[in-house]
């Protein structure tokens, strides 16, 4: 099992923490990237969870045994030395207590940087099975698509419905459809896998 300390020194060399995140992507048997739409929702300002109930807004970054299995977890993570040390000391003590099976989308208040992307690898690096998922809505499009090259598992966040050019019938091009996030994950060089509530959306 990584420590927090280790997780913290990937952060000067963000080429070797992506490959590492990658790696044990690999590692853990991912062979896909999972697009799936997730109902949109303000960033918290610490966590939040997606259930089939709705959203539940958290005072906090929760414990492994607070969650149910299928449960999406969003944790905002400060940009800051303090805020990252915290994160990796969570991460830690979150896969030491063998959470259910859930995922995790790690966000920031900044639109940009390596921030988000370190926080998206250390969760990937540091989870033994947790799928990792890139909000786009969260993330913006462009940073949850390079995400996809630090580690994380999905693409997710809410699906456009397929748009047509008046006429002739032609599909208008939008990022946020499905065929644009399909399109996304192939230029990220990935393949991707489509649940059954993707096909549909």
């Amino acid at each position: 099992m990584i420590t927090a300390d280790e997780l913290l020194a990937l952060w000067p060399d963000p080429h070797a923490t992506a490959a590492r995140a990658c790696a044990r992507r690999k590692a853990l048997g991912a062979r896909a990237i999972r697009i799936e739409p997730v109902p949109a929702h303000p960033l918290p300002e610490h966590a939040a969870i997606v259930r089939a109930g709705g959203i539940e807004v958290l005072p906090a970054w929760p414990t492994a045994r607070s969650l149910r299995a299928g449960d999406r977890v969003v944790v905002q993570v400060d940009a800051n030395p303090e805020a990252r040390a915290r994160y990796a000391a969570w991460l830690v003590a979150f896969a030491a207590d063998v959470p259910p099976p859930c995922s995790i989308a790690p966000c920031s208040r900044i639109a940009a940087g390596l921030h988000p992307l370190w926080c998206i690898a250390a969760t990937r690096i540091a989870l033994p099975g947790d799928e990792v998922e890139a909000r786009h809505d969260l993330l913006g499009i462009r940073l949850a698509q390079i995400a996809l090259g630090f580690g994380a598992d999905a693409l997710t966040g809410p699906i456009a419905p397929e748009r047509v050019l008046p006429l002739c019938g032609v599909p208008r091009p939008d990022e946020h459809t499905l065929a644009g996030l399909v399109a996304l994950v192939q230029h990220a060089g990935l393949t991707y896998d489509l649940p059954s509530t993707a096909r549909s959306a």
